[in-house]
């Protein structure tokens, strides 16, 4: 490689990992945020606050799919537009889209209210409650609007600052409202957080250069197809992801039972969503540096093979630190009671260097516009990780659970390879490859090793070196 190349990458490095710790900050003040919440919340509300809290967010959260992944659909477009001289249009467009759909999100909203009050309660009683959420559901898809269009500018530290004060103004509304309000502060504390992030997110936002004269709906409606059409493949897909999930959930409730389903949820929201605070910081200006190079194939498969290399050398030694201190991981976010879980941990870990592969190359299908092999492809492993976990957890528990993450993985990289050197054209270079497989042989064989340590702190008079392999026994019973 020239010494130019050598600079670019550098420079790109730079920026990645710049990205990272702003994005990762953000994510990790979300994150403790929420835990101050939660914490209030069931301090002054208690168990009904916390169940009541939950059902409003699920509602909300459903609701939010009338938006059509406007988030990230209108970041291709905006990349796009930036280098091409169209940038005010399509700002123009991504804007009146979000209230567009956030009017129909507001009208399905009101109309479905009393069904989600029946449903949910039994009665119509909860109905104005629910009503209440059309105004959260009209400011998200604003909001969505507005991050996409930083996202896709590069404005990536305004995005990160409104976030972060979004949050935390949410924050400090929402606990006065749960000490006065009480039980009906709910719905109030929910819509708070909706409006604080669009306020943080107006003070920051672009203001066009010159003014945008005003489209039809027509004009409207050819601009913002191809937003529309993608986002309603990542729509599809993230729906039937969450369907496969619900279906794998109510499997589990109804032969391990309630507290079954708290262990693999702690152990789940350990593994996929703090580990993956990385993967999302890391990849947040990714997807708009291959968006933005579009019309070139070759800078989108360099610019591919370079987040894979990066992505594989800040995840491995995070991965083989975090594995030995799982145990004190659980003790902290959670407590001793869900030590049970650890043995999922060990095995599920490996599982999230192999997620690298398959991230980055959904991401250059969704660069390139593919909703088709997108949905396709993610439908795919949605219903092959049903099965992996089904068949996991009849065979092994939990430990089998864990496994079946791995492996479900392992079968998504395999999918979106031959998916990328088909349709994409794209090549993994030698060196590429084999950092790649050293990395995954360092963090499973710390897997192995930690595994067996625990086995031989916790379980000493049944263990054998190769109990570790053994499906029949169901770890969680001897934890106890």
């Amino acid at each position: 490689m020239t010494l130019t190349g050598h600079k670019a990458r550098n420079s790109t490095s730079a920026i990645v990992i710049k990205a990272m710790g702003l994005f990762g900050s953000m994510q990790a003040l979300t994150i403790l945020c929420g835990i101050v919440r939660v914490k209030c919340v069931a301090l002054l509300l208690g168990t009904t606050g916390v169940g009541l809290f939950g059902i409003f967010n699920s509602a909300q959260l459903l609701l939010a799919t009338t938006q059509l992944n406007l988030r990230y659909s209108a970041v291709r477009d905006i990349a796009q537009a930036s280098s091409s001289g169209t940038l005010n249009d399509a700002i123009h467009t991504v804007r009146r889209w979000g209230w567009l759909l956030g009017s129909a999100g507001v009208i399905i909203t009101l109309l479905s209210a009393p069904l989600f009050s029946l449903y949910t309660f039994g009665d119509l009683s909860s109905t104005p409650q629910f009503m209440l959420l059309a105004i959260a559901i009209l400011l998200m898809a604003a909001n969505s609007g507005e991050q996409a269009i930083m996202q896709g500018t590069n404005r990536l530290k305004p995005l990160a600052l409104s976030s972060a004060w979004g949050v935390v103004a949410g924050l400090a509304a929402a606990i006065p409202l749960i000490y006065f309000l009480r039980m009906r502060s709910i719905v109030p504390v929910v819509i708070s957080y909706a409006v604080t992030q669009y306020i943080a997110i107006l003070c920051l936002r672009q203001t066009p250069t010159r003014p945008t004269p005003a489209l039809s709906l027509r004009q409207l409606w050819v601009k913002g197809g191809p937003i529309l059409r993608l986002g309603i493949y990542m729509t599809i897909a993230a729906i039937l992801k969450e369907v496969m999930n619900y279906v794998f959930i109510a499997y589990l409730n109804c032969t391990g039972g309630t507290e079954e389903v708290g262990l693999y949820q702690s152990g789940y929201t350990v593994v996929v969503r703090y580990m993956g605070v990385i993967f999302s910081a890391v990849t947040m200006e990714f997807y708009t540096r291959l968006a933005s190079s579009n019309p070139h194939p070759h800078r989108q498969i360099v610019a591919l093979r370079h987040e894979l290399l990066l992505l594989t050398g800040i995840i491995t030694p995070l991965l083989v630190i975090f594995i030995p201190f799982s145990p004190l991981a659980i003790r902290l976010l959670y407590s001793s009671e869900f030590l049970g879980v650890t043995p999922y941990m060990f095995c599920a870990l490996p599982g999230m260097l192999l997620h690298a592969l398959p991230l980055c190359i959904s991401y250059l299908i969704l660069a390139r516009g593919d909703g088709r092999t997108y949905v396709a492809t993610e439908t795919t492993i949605a219903i092959l990780s049903l099965i992996f976990n089904i068949t996991g957890y009849r065979l092994g528990g939990l430990t089998g659970l864990g496994i079946a993450f791995t492996a479900s993985h392992a079968a998504y990289s395999i999918i979106m390879l031959w998916v990328y050197l088909r349709n994409c054209h794209g090549t993994i270079p030698l060196r590429l490859t084999a950092i790649y497989i050293l990395a995954i042989t360092a963090v499973t064989a710390t897997s192995v090793a930690c595994m067996h340590v625990f086995l031989m702190i916790y379980h000493p008079e049944g263990y054998t070196p190769f109990l570790f392999f053994s499906f029949s026994v169901s770890l969680p019973d001897f934890l106890y």
